[in-house]
């Protein structure tokens, strides 16, 4: 049931688990509890959908270099991020996930893939390619993502018959959470306001923070400063070590063969309209990780904006947002005929996206950022949102050390690819460390935020426990790519939604004793 909270509202809702949030993690972890057969309230502070691309609750205080990623690649709404989200999973490697950050063994997280991908439409099997066109490297291991069909990406569509049937889940939207009370270590109650007054009080035995890395922080803080800065105050680590993946262009390939490359480095069509693309991470046992973090390099290709590649993925884009496309999309794909066609036939022979024939083919450079306790977010002072709260205030800045580790890594792997068999498919052309550093200075990051509510051990060094528990709030969750203590080798979507299977498992085996 999806309710929409209005003026004049006043509901006093009562429940086992109440999720903040129905976007990515948030609806999912709701719908799959009450299959389970929990009752579930879902807040969600948007509407049905975004159309704009930057929502004015989203505002933020910049305390030194602007993210980028406050203001764009967050959506409030059912579905949230997911209505536009491109749609890579893939889990970290083992090696990404240092024991000395990480209290959960990577089997106890990884266990839980087949749900993750039965979720998503996704074929099971292995995530690292056992052979590549030759490349052979002890440094860099070739892995393919898994990406959902287009109509599977957006989870408010993928559950759009649980929202109307499963009578043990409400979902409220435009219901922002601006109150906790908490009694004896746990939250007893919360209060979610709407812009023209509504209010609707909920109890709840289990509370999931699902708003997102940025906003479960500051929800997190504004929690702690209702209830006199007693949760996360004493050990001041809430808000810390916020960190992005930087990612840049670091190089082009000069193709030698320009179909082995298409062939080779193409996204891959598998059944039902899932995917895979190609990405080469530092292999577990290279001694490149005494040097480098933990990045991935991919592949990709850059071509003129109206041509058919973006005519077409345009309108896959709209489809997922669930919106007509304009004229201009089917006018672009029609004068783009002749690519259309070759593009099929790559399609359905080839198994393969076929490039633009005037693309330039970019190596892209992904990195996880150095962790640093000055890069935080707290509350600012004086600015605040339309319910009188304070912003979030994110001080946030890319180290000299990360220069140095991108320059490191592009060097290490440059020279894996000319020793191997691919220097055969196409060449790379380095550009110059300057420019890369010069995009570096102007970069905003990517969208990945994680560790302001880190994962740990203790509360002297971490936010929340090896059940993603904050360590003085007993029923309480954090389910945000801002528990990953680190930034790994991937995209972190998969790595939170195996986290988010971890802790559905855990409270269905609660509620069953």
């Amino acid at each position: 049931m999806i309710e929409q909270l209005r003026a004049g509202d006043r509901p006093k809702l009562k429940t086992d688990v109440v999720v903040i949030g129905a976007g990515t993690v948030g609806l999912v972890t709701a719908v799959t509890l009450a299959k389970e057969g929990l009752s579930v309230v879902c807040l969600e502070s948007g509407l049905a959908s975004q159309v704009e691309e930057e929502h004015p609750l989203n505002a933020v205080v910049h305390s030194k270099r602007p993210y980028d990623g406050a203001a764009h690649g967050r959506f409030r709404c059912l579905g949230g991020t997911s209505t536009r989200w491109g749609g890579a999973l893939i889990p970290f490697l083992e090696g990404d996930l240092d024991p000395e950050q990480w209290p959960i063994p990577y089997q106890d997280i990884v266990r839980f893939l087949s749900c993750v991908e039965a979720q998503f439409g996704l074929s099971p099997g292995p995530y690292t390619v056992e052979e590549l066109g030759g490349f052979a490297s002890s440094d860099f291991v070739p892995r393919l993502a898994k990406w959902p069909a287009f109509g599977k990406r957006n989870v408010a569509r993928l559950f759009r018959c649980a929202l109307s049937h499963l009578p043990s889940l409400q979902v409220w939207l435009n219901a922002t959470v601006t109150h906790f009370e908490v009694n004896d270590e746990r939250i007893i109650r919360l209060t979610a306001r709407s812009l023209d007054g509504g209010k609707a009080v909920v109890e709840a035995d289990e509370v999931i923070f699902a708003a997102g890395a940025i906003e479960t922080t500051r929800l997190l803080l504004l929690l702690d400063q209702q209830n006199a800065n007693g949760i996360f105050g004493p050990d001041d680590q809430l808000g810390r070590y916020f960190s992005d993946h930087l990612s840049l262009i670091v190089a082009h390939l000069e193709a030698r063969d320009r179909t082995a490359l298409n062939r080779l480095t193409g996204f891959r069509f598998e059944r039902r309209g899932a995917m895979r693309n190609l990405r080469f991470e530092i292999a577990e046992a290279s001694e490149l990780r005494k040097s480098i973090p933990p990045c991935f390099f991919h592949i990709a290709f850059e071509t003129d904006e109206k041509s058919g590649f973006n005519a077409s993925r345009n309108l896959f884009r709209f489809v997922q947002k669930r919106r007509l496309p304009p004229p201009s999309v089917f006018f672009n794909l029609a004068m783009s005929a002749p690519w259309l066609a070759k593009a099929v036939w790559w399609r359905c022979v080839e198994k393969r996206l076929l490039y633009p024939d005037t693309a330039s083919v970019q190596l892209h450079l992904v990195m996880e950022q150095v962790p640093r306790p000055e890069n935080r977010i707290s509350l600012a002072k004086g600015r605040t949102d339309p319910f009188g709260l304070p912003l979030a205030e994110i001080a946030w800045d890319i180290a000299e050390k990360d220069h140095e580790n991108i320059d490191r890594a592009v060097t290490a792997f440059e020279a894996v690819w000319e020793r191997s068999a691919l220097s055969s498919v196409a060449r790379i052309v380095r550009r110059p460390m300057r420019n890369v550093s010069q995009d570096l200075a102007g970069s905003g990051g990517i969208f990945h935020p994680v560790g302001s509510t880190r994962v740990g051990k203790t509360p002297r060094s971490a936010v929340v426990d090896s059940n993603l528990r904050p360590f003085r709030l007993r029923n309480t969750t954090v389910l945000s790519t801002s528990v990953l203590p680190n930034g790994g080798g991937a995209n972190p979507t998969m790595m939170l939604m195996l986290l988010a299977f971890r802790c559905i498992d855990r409270l269905t085996q609660d509620y069953a004793r």
